[in-house]
């Protein structure tokens, strides 16, 4: 449905409006919406019905699903931030906003786990009562029900845009049903064997809310933080490169994440040096612009090699020879050879490995001396670089 609504807003854009990541947003944003009334909801009927029944636990439970209402309002923000275009500030765009809305969501999680733990010890220690009553039974059974309903709909939303912050609240959503659930229980179990269940059933759930709240806010960490490219996307686009005529090889890949479905990559395309310059440069502007999509932005650097060079070939494959013997996932590019009166100068670049332990001057000097016992009369001048999309 939200989907269905989205598109229908969409469509009444002006063209250059409609694209994927607008559409995202806006999906996004009814979902939030949505959570937002549902949410307001359930926290009002919970806190009135648990003022009225001398409830603690329901009233608490109450004021927990008022403090979804504040994430899926934070979540429609991030959304209506992430939709905004780049300007000279954020010429990448907006879209990492989604990111700290879940950093956020992720917070408001663990601090409600934290005060239900205090709540849970202090009912324990005052053994307070409440007043048991089968409306309290109905609304809490109401609430579970729209909360398993919230968690389906928001975890299809999240499948459907990739969003974490839509992920968030499907947790949460998880969390609200096992509050909402082992108060129904407890309340329940008090009632017909007069035992006062409620502080312990609330330590239990609210470790487990605390736990959630953790690994959320870890898997949000990282993309902020920067993390590995996915190896799927790496193979692609490293496979569709090649696959054009005229490409020798490639290095260097770097992929950058601006938000979800947000992607700059940048990478070194080898072509073969003789070939008319002009031709070479069509042919990368032609990659550029068949494989960059509304998600991913394709930025190509041509190095131009001599392939027919039997010398330099030679030593291209002793170099690479040798590398191995240090680690065998080094690799070197951009190699070539200059000549000399009594010595050649051996110009590359070498790609470490991420676990290398290896310093950057102790593998040159490691290098150069293997070199220099094949043939002392060349010298090594090298560039280290890391293999960023490695996986």
């Amino acid at each position: 449905m939200s989907v269905f609504i989205a598109k229908k807003i969409i469509k009444k854009q002006p063209e250059e409006k409609q694209t994927e990541a607008r559409l995202r947003n806006l999906i996004g944003a009814i979902a939030s919406f949505v959570g937002i009334i549902a949410n307001c909801l359930i926290g009002v009927l919970k806190l009135v019905v648990g003022l009225i029944f001398s409830s603690i636990s329901v009233a608490s439970d109450g004021l927990n699903n008022i403090s979804d209402t504040a994430s899926s309002a934070v979540s429609l923000v991030s959304f209506k931030i992430a939709d905004k275009p780049a300007d000279k500030k954020h010429p990448f765009g907006h879209a990492r906003a989604e990111y700290l809305a879940a950093m956020i969501i992720s917070f408001i999680i663990i601090m409600l786990g934290i005060e239900l733990v205090k709540s849970s010890v202090e009912k324990i220690i005052e053994n307070a009562a409440s007043t048991f009553s089968f409306i309290t039974i109905g609304i809490l059974v109401f609430s579970i029900i729209v909360k398993i309903i919230l968690f389906a709909y928001n975890l299809a939303m999240y499948k459907k845009i990739n969003s974490s912050t839509l992920k968030g609240v499907a947790i949460d959503c998880v969390n609200d049903c096992l509050v909402s659930s082992m108060i129904l229980i407890s309340t329940i179990i008090s009632h017909y064997v007069n035992v006062n269940l409620d502080g312990y059933f609330g330590i239990v759930v609210a470790l487990l809310i605390i736990i959630q709240g953790i690994k959320l806010m870890i898997s949000t960490f990282n993309p902020l933080l920067g993390e590995k490219a996915d190896k799927k996307m790496v193979s692609e686009i490293a496979k569709s490169i090649q696959n054009y005529d005229g490409v020798l090889g490639i290095h260097d890949m770097i992929i950058h994440n601006y938000g979800p479905n947000r992607f700059f990559v940048s990478v070194h395309v080898e072509v073969d040096s003789k070939q008319d310059m002009l031709k070479s440069h069509e042919l990368i502007d032609k990659i550029e612009r068949e494989l960059t999509t509304p998600t991913t932005q394709l930025l190509i650097h041509m190095d131009p090699i001599n392939k027919d060079d039997e010398e330099s070939n030679k030593y291209k494959s002793l170099i690479c020879e040798l590398a191995k013997e240090i680690n065998d996932k080094i690799t070197i590019h951009d190699f070539r050879m200059v000549q000399g009166v009594n010595n050649k100068n051996l110009i590359f670049d070498i790609v470490l490995p991420m676990e290398f332990k290896l310093s950057d001057n102790d593998t040159k000097e490691k290098l150069q001396q293997l070199v220099k016992a094949k043939d002392s009369t060349c010298n090594l001048v090298i560039n280290v670089d890391r293999n960023y999309t490695e996986c």
